[in-house]
């Protein structure tokens, strides 16, 4: 793909500003990440918008399947499609998908361009937004991994873990938004018991730890509770990526 240096007067853009490379595995999930990083932009015309280049690839192997039936492992394809997205002219990659992240280190190991990580991102975000108890809503793979809850401890945070039954309520939503983009009615109900549930706890904030439940983060505020969404924890790494 050519690259476009900016032409001056009033068709202008950084000459050194990043592209892009988004890995997506969800359209979903993608779609609402790009949602995230294009709203960072005080753009007034279409150019102010920096390059992107987006594989929304649902073919890819299942993570989850992977990590728990011992499938194809998806690593090899993610790390190939980062390549070609170098190839084409992005010089910063993200992946979004939160569980795909487990397998972080066999993705990212040898990549010919930098590859930001979505739970340091989250993680990070967090920091910087004074959370000090936090919960994190996640797929079963990343909460049986524990990834959000050692990273968090890692950092300082108090970590708080969601109990089995309710797992499998999140388990459910992240399905249903997975193939709808939204909740059904059923869904909304299973939320609801989310959010009592939320409101008797001491945490002060929940992490968004999968990119399918940034629809629910209305709600969580609604009880009180600040939001770490990792979609948007992960725009706003990429975006100052690109810009520096």
């Amino acid at each position: 793909m050519p690259k476009m240096m900016p032409p001056g007067g009033n068709v202008s853009w950084p000459a050194d500003e990043g592209v892009l490379g988004v890995v997506g595995v969800a359209p979903w999930a993608t779609l609402e990440f790009c949602r995230c990083f294009y709203s960072l932009v005080a753009a007034e015309k279409d150019w102010h918008y920096p390059r992107v280049l987006l594989d929304i690839n649902t073919k890819l192997p299942s993570r989850g399947r992977h990590l728990q039936l011992g499938e194809t492992d998806p690593s090899p394809f993610i790390a190939a499609t980062i390549a070609e997205l170098a190839a084409a002219g992005a010089t910063i990659a993200v992946v979004a998908c939160n569980t795909a992240h487990i397998l972080f280190d066999r993705w990212a190991a040898g990549s010919p361009i930098p590859v930001l990580n979505i739970v340091d991102a989250t993680i990070e975000q967090a920091r910087l937004s004074g959370a000090r108890d936090v919960m994190a809503l996640t797929s079963e793979s990343l909460a049986k991994h524990d990834l959000y809850g050692k990273t968090a401890e890692t950092a300082g945070l108090s970590f708080h873990y969601l109990p089995t039954e309710l797992q499998k309520i999140v388990n459910g939503l992240i399905e249903e938004v997975k193939v709808r983009g939204d909740l059904s009615q059923d869904g909304h109900q299973a939320f609801l018991r989310l959010l009592k549930y939320f409101s008797k706890l001491s945490v002060d904030s929940i992490f968004i730890g999968c990119t399918e439940l940034s629809i629910l983060t209305v709600g969580l505020q609604n009880i009180g509770l600040k939001v770490i969404d990792s979609n948007v924890a992960l725009a706003r790494a990429a975006y100052l990526a690109i810009r520096e």
